[in-house]
């Protein structure tokens, strides 16, 4: 089996005087300021979707682990743009075949050193080349038209989104570590500025810049580190569980939150968002209003999920025994669901 020992979390905001190596600085301090014994990792995972094209870094895995003293370990990044998850499954992968015994996924991106024109720009490089991005179309584009379809199919009107944003918000304001700290009314969302119709402003996860650190290691050596260490039971593609669960979905859209839920069979079809006051799912505030750091996000997701687990979150919490990441990119063409238990 495979173990998570620690983590260390920024808060996410705007930090304009602070460097990608700065962020994951911070959260490194955390973690190793938890954990009972430090010793170095044997492979370090760096998940960044923009770190590139945002920060203009290349071989940007090695300078972040050099800036933290790890220099003679091996090193990667993985993009997969903002889906985190696939750097999840590499570290769970390495440990459960025995290639390492621990390794540290650092989760970071950056966006507040562009204006929004730029980053929407970058953000359309999911896109397919060919006929999609050279013609204009943006990824807001795409999720106002799901979420016209869902609306034709199901016979919904846009109050029926206004849920999702309104309990985000309700979450944050309760999370310290949370970007948009505020609550939000119904009128306030109806009214708000349109991205692309029917999507508005408060249907968009807002992008922030943040770190995430988790150390992931074998079962054997776990204890070393953490006196309850949180099991990842697996990878999967879908999962039920009679215990108690806390779910972190990639709410990149209020559509996406929607999808998700009821693809996770919490929902039936077409009534995804009635559900959300009786579920455990993103205390943290979620992509929408906790914040949104590209593909730093299922790193991120992974290290709250642990901290409700093993009672250290400091903002809404739930007694659950299990905890399910739903790590996707923006419009769900890729997707890995990662599943805990203490």
């Amino acid at each position: 089996m495979v173990s998570i020992v620690g983590c260390g979390l920024t808060k996410l905001d705007r930090y304009y005087e602070l460097s990608e190596k700065d962020l994951v600085s911070e959260a490194y301090k955390q973690l190793i300021t938890k954990i009972k014994e430090y010793d170095q990792p044997d492979i370090v995972i760096v998940s960044s979707g923009y770190i590139d094209v945002l920060g203009k870094n290349i071989l940007s895995s090695y300078k972040i682990s050099s800036g933290l003293g790890l220099q003679n370990t091996k090193v990667m990044r993985i993009e997969n743009g903002d889906n985190g998850g696939a750097s999840i499954l590499t570290a769970y992968s390495f440990i459960k075949s025995g290639v390492a015994k621990k390794v540290l996924l650092i989760g970071i991106d950056k966006f507040s050193d562009y204006p929004s024109k730029y980053v929407n720009e970058y953000l359309s490089y999911n896109l397919d080349n060919d006929y999609t991005y050279h013609v204009g179309i943006t990824p807001h584009a795409y999720s106002a038209l799901l979420m016209k379809r869902y609306m034709k199919k199901y016979n919904v009107d846009y109050e029926y989104f206004t849920k999702w944003p309104i309990k985000m918000h309700q979450n944050a304001s309760e999370n310290p570590l949370a970007y948009l700290k505020f609550k939000v009314d119904k009128n306030t969302v109806v009214n708000s500025q349109i991205v692309s119709d029917p999507l508005r402003i408060f249907d968009v996860g807002a992008r922030a810049d943040g770190a995430s650190v988790v150390l992931v290691t074998a079962d054997e050596v776990a204890k070393r580190y953490f006196d309850s260490p949180v099991k990842i039971d697996g990878i999967c593609l879908l999962y039920t569980s009679p215990s108690p669960v806390v779910y972190e979905i990639h709410d990149s859209y209020s559509i996406m939150a929607a999808l998700e839920i009821e693809e996770l069979k919490l929902a039936e079809r077409g009534k995804g968002l009635d559900v959300v006051d009786s579920l455990d799912i993103n205390l943290s505030g979620g992509l929408k209003a906790r914040g949104y750091i590209g593909g730093g996000t299922a790193i991120y997701q992974l290290g709250e999920v642990f901290l409700h687990l093993t009672n250290q979150f400091k903002g809404k919490s739930a007694n659950a025994e299990k905890g399910i990441i739903l790590s996707n990119d923006d419009l769900g063409n890729t997707s890995y669901l990662a599943v805990l238990s203490r």
